[in-house]
């Protein structure tokens, strides 16, 4: 009866871990297809905005660096949308902020700044917002950028 009653709670620990896991994979998923319609759907459902997604064991990145990152504005704005934090930063403090200049990307720069993303954020090597939005090579972002400073 022990051994029966330990196997179910193993087997039951299972399935809520891989449920858990599941959430964050379809999210990140979404996120990475550019399918903003799915993850505001899968947010208001429950799932955490601020999940931290292991891309490379060991330093994880939020959603919403993933999506800055990949100029992806309607993911952007379903992640914020659904409460996830404008300035949290992945393992090396790169921002969402930093990543969208990085990639040059001035729509999402400008709706992350109007939602109150740090200009003056710096990553762990020290590099600031201006220096990510320089090595981008929008001028239009740069210029942005140096405005709110």
């Amino acid at each position: 009866m022990k051994k029966l009653l330990l196997g179910l709670t193993l087997f039951i620990a299972t399935l809520s871990f891989a449920q858990a896991q599941t959430a964050t994979q379809k999210v990140y998923a979404a996120v990475v297809k550019n399918q903003p319609t799915a993850v505001d759907a899968l947010l208001s459902a429950g799932a955490d905005a601020n999940a931290p997604v292991e891309m490379v064991p060991g330093f994880p990145t939020t959603f919403l660096v993933l999506a800055a990152g990949n100029g992806h504005l309607e993911v952007v704005k379903a992640l914020l949308k659904n409460k996830a934090q404008v300035d949290k930063p992945d393992s090396f403090d790169v921002t969402p902020l930093m990543a969208a200049a990085a990639q040059g990307s001035l729509d999402v720069v400008q709706f992350l700044l109007a939602s109150g993303a740090n200009p003056k954020a710096k990553d762990k090597d020290g590099k600031d917002v201006l220096a990510t939005a320089k090595e981008g090579g929008n001028a239009d972002v740069v210029k942005l950028i140096q405005s709110k400073l």
